[in-house]
């Protein structure tokens, strides 16, 4: 292994920039299409429902295929991996350019989403994989200021284009970036890698594990408008429970799975993904959620309100690499711990908000609920791949990706049901109608705050895996 790992030091910043480039571009490419929504909605004379589908495909095509691109990643080589996926991402970001009509957007946008599918876990692989481990908490946390960046800028610069140039131009902003970061990670990122044991590719089980995470994405997607009892919503859910098994049935029989369940065995590897479920549960419920409290409860504006929430973003961005840097020093899992503990201090503070909340103790709020994330990300993402072997990077790079999604989804579904749940709860006790919620902040208020604890326990359990989970160096 040690003979694979780049020591130059130009040819390592090199790679960290190449991968961290691929990171903003997919990050940018998800926040403008999303703040596009209204505008696609207008041109295209069509219904949200109809456009939401848009962001729900880019989840249930990188979700439930980057196993087998992880596995191909492995087999076949994570260059050659990321670099197809990547020239399939400008080919379908160019299409999406020139979509003609609503259905042939969609049709372009899930080939795109394949090559994202493809080259954003193998980045992840690329790094721990081609890198010392001395310098990969920086990179990791490199990587996740360049995706705050794409997440910061996507609305702002999304907005802009949208007002003068139209849709169309959210995409053409991808297709330089990616053609320049496609030339560079020809020349910029090495060809060798560890040999597998086996070349031989469980299809069977790409094809179970589609079947199987497909349905629960679109579940808990919808879930919140159909209700648990909606027949379409029991068929998902049996659909899934039953594929789940198969696939589980099928990675232990065969002798080449594309998903190796004796990683779960590992313990430390076990409780680092469950962490970091956990974080991104909560922050991604929080970046759903805060918007609705601060235009619902405080009676902010759009404008203000994407302000307001730019602080935890920026917070991300300053702090990943810090603590990327600072987890090569001291180890992972102790910068985890601080990361889980600080969401957990922050999603306290939020259970103390009042409907008159100062803009003084919110601030502060955010901040430290985004030093929380930026702590933990790099760090965690660091301690998950120092758990798998050397021939199986892009199998748990793809695992990583999956759990980081799934607990995105999880968050956006389970944290605003909590909400809605408590104000119907309320409304019935004071024989309110739901209609005149919106003029009592107090009740508002109630169902925010059993949000906001609910965001905390979570915290709690993610703090208890992060403890859990010890550092490679610490075993034995």
């Amino acid at each position: 292994m040690e003979e694979r790992l780049i020591l130059k030091k130009r040819n390592q910043n090199l790679i960290i920039a190449v991968i961290s480039a691929s990171v903003f571009m997919f990050s940018i490419d998800y926040s403008m299409l999303n703040i596009s929504l209204p505008t696609i909605t207008g041109y295209f004379n069509t219904t949200i429902s109809s456009v939401s589908r848009l962001p729900l495909v880019y989840l249930l095509v990188v979700t439930s295929t980057v196993l087998l691109f992880g596995k191909l990643g492995d087999t076949l080589g994570l260059k050659k991996i990321f670099t197809i996926g990547l020239a399939i991402f400008i080919a379908g970001t160019s299409l999406c350019a020139f979509a003609p009509t609503l259905n042939a957007l969609f049709i372009f946008r899930i080939f795109q989403c394949f090559g994202e599918a493809m080259f954003s876990p193998i980045g992840i692989a690329i790094v721990t994989t081609c890198l010392p481990s001395s310098i990969q908490g920086k990179a990791l946390g490199i990587m996740a200021t360049a995706q705050g960046l794409g997440f910061s800028l996507g609305p702002v610069l999304g907005g802009y284009i949208n007002s003068h140039m139209g849709w169309h131009g959210i995409f053409f902003v991808n297709i330089p970036i990616g053609l320049c970061v496609l030339a560079a990670a020809l020349k910029a990122l090495p060809s060798k890698q560890e040999k597998p044991l086996s070349e031989r590719i469980d299809y069977l089980g790409a094809v179970l594990i589609f079947v199987s995470l497909a349905p629960l994405i679109y579940t808990l997607n919808s879930i919140g408008k159909m209700g648990l009892n909606n027949p379409v919503i029991i068929s998902c859910l049996a659909i899934f429970g039953a594929a789940l098994i198969l696939f589980i049935i099928r990675e232990k029989r065969t002798k080449d799975p594309i998903l190796d369940i004796a990683l779960f065995k590992n313990m430390d590897f076990t409780f680092a993904v469950l962490s970091a479920f956990s974080a991104i549960f909560v922050y991604m419920g929080l970046l759903f959620l805060f918007p609705f409290y601060l235009s619902m409860v405080r009676g902010l504006d759009a404008m203000h309100s994407g302000l307001i929430l730019m602080a935890p973003a920026m917070m991300v961005m300053i702090f990943a690499p810090l603590a990327g840097i600072i987890s090569d020093r001291i180890g992972a899992r102790q910068i985890c711990s601080i990361g889980m503990a600080l969401t957990g201090l922050a999603f306290f503070m939020f259970s103390l908000f009042a409907p008159r909340s100062s803009l003084f103790f919110i601030l502060p709020s955010l901040i430290v609920a985004g030093i929380a994330i930026g702590c933990f990300l790099p760090a965690n993402n660091k301690l998950v791949m120092a758990h798998i072997p050397a021939d199986k990077q892009g199998m748990g790079s793809a695992v990583y990706k999956i759990v980081m999604s799934l607990g995105g989804v999880f968050g956006i579904a389970v944290i605003p049901l909590v909400l809605m749940k408590t104000i119907y709860a309320k409304t019935a006790v004071l024989h309110m109608s739901i209609q005149n919620v919106k003029h009592s902040p107090e009740v508002l208020m109630a169902g925010f705050d059993a949000a906001f604890r609910f965001g905390a326990f979570v915290c709690v359990a993610g703090l208890i895996f992060a403890l859990l989970a010890k550092d490679k160096k610490e075993k034995g």
